[in-house]
Order: C-alpha cells, then structure tokens, then sequence
C-alpha cells in the first residue's frame, strides 16, 4: 500500500513510492491533507511550496521523471490552459501539471449542499443561509479581486513578450554609452513602450475593469448565488475561513471537546470529514480527479 507522507527528503522522495504528486504550499497546509484523503492509497503526496516552484519543477523535470505529477491552484491562469491541463494530464510527454479549475483548492469547499453534511455544521447553518452568507462575504471582495485581476494580466502581457534580446553582433566594439543607446533604442523596449501605452491607458484600465466586475458578477451586483463565476475566481482562502469559523463548530479532541478549533486546525477538520464521509456529494473537479487516478494507477 502507498501511504501519503510529508515534509519527506529529496532522497525520501526518490526511494519512495512510483508515483508522487506534488501539490503547493507546506506539509500543515490544506492541499496535503485534502489530496491524502481524496487520492490515498493511489500515490504519494508531498508538498513543494508556492506556485512557481511546482511549475518550475514540473517543467525541469518532466522527461527525467514521468511519475512525477503536480497540480497548483489557478491563480492567474486563464481557461484555455486550465482545460489544456485537465485534457492531457497524466501524460508523460508534457509536465504533467494540473491546474485547479476553480482559483484555489479552498474554493471547492464554498459547496453549502455539500458542507452542510458535514458532522461539524452548526445548528443556525443551512444550505440557503450559506449561500446567501457566501454570496454577501463575496461581495466585499469583488471590487478589490477585479482590480487585482487586471493588475495581473497587465503584468502577465510584459512577461509574455517574445522580442528578441541584444545580439553580440549588435554591441561588439561599441562604448558603454553607446550599447546603453542601444538598450534604450532596442526593438524589446520600444515593442514594450506601445503595449503599454495602450495596455495602462485610461480607458483601457476602465474598460477592463468593468470586464473583470461583469465576468464575476455575471451582471448582478450584489452579487448572487448562481450568478457569474466569484465561486471560481475569487479567492477562496479567506472565505472558507471565514466560513468554518462563522457556521462550523469543532471540537478540540485533545481538550476532552470542551475547546472549540479555529483557523487551520478547524477549516483541515471540516476538509477532512467531508472526504472522508461524503465523496458522493463532493465537486466534479475531485470526482474526475480521483476517475483519471483509478483509470491509470
């Protein structure tokens, strides 16, 4: 049987089980606790830090260790990577990375039909209460992520530019002066310059902003369960916390269940009993997750 493990070595994690999948953040976050419940005994989870490190290491070492898989939180991905990601993974001819659908891996668990079966629900919850709490909680938030969300695809537009560098040819015998003329003149710069002017301009940053509130809103402000896609783009760190500590009461067992957990401890309790006993009632996402690992493990 493979076991789920974490904080393990490099070398743990070279000697251990075939296949590992490598999931962000620490081995106290969520991510690991959540996968061991939903993938056990499949695979072997560990964890790998932030985002950019597990791409990183998915792209570095996709053709020396296919049985490694990943899957990082959305963040800024837009959808047709996101659906290119779930298409082919596991697929040992690309990185094997797979892309949450939803923003992060907290956002599965705003389901209040879902939540609500939980044995730690408290007495005032209902699914209707959750959904309009949600809603309400979200709405707080949707102005600050829509500006957030065009920050980021304006700073996603610089990283992306394919202008070709200096040459050696181009500087070969020239002063600092001048290859600092040249800098400033050079085609990656100027090429920058134009999308920028237009990118940061007014009317575009309003334009796109009022994108970003009609793509979570769906139209409807304040916003509406069902309406618009908040539940998949809006961060759903803070409102699952939010949500555990408002509706949920969970009982420190350590304490004889006389002290009640909070932050953390309690959002991985509520996580964990909700895989643990009701996988039928649980996300698509996890369903097709746990369908492709049965399939090929």
């Amino acid at each position: 049987m493979v076991t789920v493990r974490t904080g393990a070595s490099p070398q743990d994690v070279l000697q251990g089980a075939k296949h590992v999948l490598f999931v962000e953040g620490t081995k106290e976050g969520l991510d690991v606790a959540v996968l061991d419940k939903l993938l056990s005994p499949k695979l072997r989870v560990e964890p790998l830090g932030p985002s950019f490190s597990v791409r990183s290491v998915a792209t570095a070492l996709r053709q020396f260790h296919p049985e490694y898989w990943f899957i990082i939180d959305r963040d800024d991905w837009d959808d047709a990577a996101v659906e290119a990601s779930w298409h082919r993974f596991p697929d040992p001819a690309h990185d094997n990375l797979l892309i949450w659908r939803r923003k992060e891996l907290e956002s599965y668990f705003l389901e209040p039909d879902w939540a609500c079966r939980s044995r730690y629900v408290g007495p005032s919850a209902s699914s209707d209460t959750l959904k309009a709490w949600l809603a309400a909680e979200a709405d707080k938030l949707l102005l600050l992520e829509a500006a957030n969300r065009v920050l980021i695809r304006t700073r996603s537009s610089i990283k992306q530019s394919q202008t070709p560098l200096l040459t050696a040819a181009e500087v070969e015998g020239c002063t600092k002066d001048q290859v600092v003329l040249k800098l400033l003149d050079s085609p990656l710069l100027r090429a920058l310059a134009a999308s920028m002017a237009v990118e940061i301009s007014e009317a575009r940053v309003r334009a796109s902003f009022e994108d970003e509130v009609r793509l979570l809103s769906g139209g409807l402000l304040p916003l509406a369960w069902g309406t618009g896609r908040w539940r998949d783009l809006v961060s759903g760190k803070a409102l699952f916390r939010s949500m555990v500590n408002r509706w949920f009461e969970v009982p420190d067992q350590q304490k004889d269940g006389k002290v009640r957990l909070t932050g953390r401890e309690a959002e991985r309790a509520v996580a964990v009993d909700l895989l643990l006993h009701h996988q039928d009632a649980m996300p698509a996402d996890f369903t097709e997750l746990k369908a492709v690992l049965d399939r090929v493990l």
